[in-house]
């Protein structure tokens, strides 16, 4: 009796399009939880970043007496990585004054993607208008320049109220504060850079962001410079050093931007009514 050797089987046109678009979709999972895991890595950098920012923070105010670090001033030195005396406005922004307490530029300011800022030949002022996370100036430590929303005095607080900590003795309600928050600047300036040095509250004396809600695509000032680039949430440093993710709807909460308001429980106004119309 004679065997005669099985044929081989060939894989018809069907099997390898199937076979294909398994492959394709096995793909398209792996890329997609790359990006997703690259995404929840860089998240986690910011949120080390807001703790380490939170640290020098409150060095600054043991070296300083008990003073809060101002949001904008022009009238206190700064110096930058190489020991160089920095200049207005470089030195009136929160970046370089905090780096004596950092050491570490590109791992606590400029991060994830943003480090070319750093090595730019006006890096010393790009590193100060441009850090990944803002600050919450009108509020904490005061905005002293002329684009300030509400520029701490006497004569200011004397009508709506010590709306501003500026020392630490003045600290109720750490843990509900805002001190700094994911930023980011207007696509259109001249400088590069994905982050911007301060971020403004939704109301003020009046309302200042926009009704509509927040997209990437909205200019960054329509919503205070938040920067929601976390699936639709910011990291925020609080007061009492911790960092955690606020949504929208959180961060349209006055409670968590103003002192007054956090005391008064107001979620709409800045200041309480007492205050405001004095």
């Amino acid at each position: 009796m004679k065997f005669f050797p099985k044929e081989k089987e060939a894989f018809t046109l069907i099997e390898l399009l199937v076979s294909l678009t398994l492959i394709a979709a096995i793909a398209a999972v792996s890329i997609s939880s790359i990006s997703l895991f690259k995404r929840q890595a860089m998240m986690g950098k910011e949120m080390t970043a807001a703790r380490n920012l939170m640290v020098a923070f409150n060095l600054y105010s043991n070296d300083n007496d008990g003073a809060i670090l101002p949001g904008y001033k022009t009238d206190l030195s700064a110096k930058n990585q190489w020991g160089e005396t920095l200049a207005a406005p470089v030195n009136a922004r929160y970046p370089w004054r905090l780096y004596p307490y950092i050491h570490d530029v590109t791992g606590t300011l400029v991060y994830n993607g943003n480090e070319p800022v750093f090595n730019h030949e006006h890096g010393d002022y790009l590193v100060s208008v441009s850090p990944n996370l803002g600050m919450n100036t009108t509020f904490i430590g005061g905005h002293f320049g002329s684009g300030s929303l509400l520029r701490p005095s006497a004569r200011v607080e004397e009508r709506v109220g010590p709306f501003c900590i500026r020392h630490t003795s003045q600290i109720r309600y750490a843990p509900n504060l805002i001190v700094f928050l994911s930023a980011r600047s207007n696509p259109d300036e001249a400088w590069e850079g994905r982050g911007y040095f301060e971020v403004q509250p939704p109301v003020v004396l009046r309302k200042n962001w926009e009704s509509k809600p927040w997209s990437q695509d909205a200019k960054p000032d329509e919503h205070g410079f938040a920067d929601l680039r976390w699936k639709g949430k910011a990291v925020a440093a609080m007061l009492d050093g911790s960092a955690r993710l606020f949504d929208e709807e959180e961060l349209r909460d006055m409670r968590h931007w103003s002192p007054l308001a956090a005391e008064a429980d107001l979620k709409d106004d800045a200041f309480p009514p007492f205050y405001r119309k004095r």
